[in-house]
């Protein structure tokens, strides 16, 4: 049931799209009908993505009262952890805000990335809806690669240094809170700036390179579009409190 929902509702438009955009450009290439469609869906998905973006960087506001408390109880992990709550109640942050955005963004990622394995095959006329323009063949070949086969040189070199510059950018926007080396969060952000880039080289060697051009594209697109968001963001003026006294007669 729910996998039919995400058919009729996200895949079948989605891969219809792909064979517009393939019969589109010159030359057919699904090369450029991947970039094509990758462009428009994360357009589509822009206001998700700015909140996502936003949200660390309105963290950052609180970061230096968030570090004071940590410092305070830095031996108390529990009243730790109290005081941090009670911060986040009071000055209504929520550290999880960044969180919904991407899990609302990921069904689409998931069926985009299947829609680009499948236009790399072979046409599926029964799900090509009637005002879909025809194609009778596939042309896989862009920029001398061959989209249907795993490409071991370039694109794995090119996906991995960009996921390696989006991930370095995002940890400048949301940094840990916490300067201790040994603190479990920093460490896992420190590894995690090379961790994904490695293993993202390593899926891409054996990925379509249809797909990985799809995960290029994608990232370049963060990457730009987080640069856009910290350059135009306006930090929220802290509440204060104002107390007016009576003037004594």
């Amino acid at each position: 049931m729910v996998k039919e929902f995400f058919k009729t509702i996200l895949y079948e438009p989605l891969y219809n799209l792909l064979i517009f955009f393939a019969w589109l450009v010159p030359g057919h290439s699904i090369g450029w009908a991947i970039i094509l469609l990758t462009i428009v869906v994360k357009v589509l998905l822009w206001a998700p993505s700015v909140k996502g973006i936003r949200a660390p960087l309105q963290m950052r506001v609180h970061q230096p009262e968030l570090k004071k408390i940590q410092e305070r109880y830095k031996d108390d992990r529990a009243m730790q952890s109290q005081a941090l709550m009670a911060y986040y109640k009071e000055h209504g942050v929520n550290p999880l805000a960044g969180c919904l955005p991407l899990l609302i963004q990921l069904p689409v990622i998931l069926i985009l990335y299947n829609v680009f394995v499948a236009g790399l095959k072979d046409i599926r006329p029964d799900i090509i809806y009637s005002f879909t323009p025809h194609l009778d063949t596939i042309n896989t070949h862009f920029l001398g690669l061959d989209l249907s086969k795993p490409d071991r040189i370039f694109l794995p070199l090119i996906i991995a240094a960009l996921q390696f510059f989006q991930a370095r950018h995002m940890q400048k926007i949301n940094p840990p809170v916490s300067n201790d080396p040994k603190d479990p969060m920093v460490m896992i952000s420190k590894q995690s700036v090379f961790l994904f880039p490695l293993m993202t080289y390593f899926f891409a060697l054996s990925f379509p390179a249809g797909v990985s051009l799809y995960w290029g594209t994608s990232t370049l697109f963060q990457l730009l579009q987080q640069l856009y968001i910290q350059k135009t963001f306006v930090a929220p003026k802290p509440k204060v409190a104002v107390t007016v006294r009576s003037k004594k007669k």
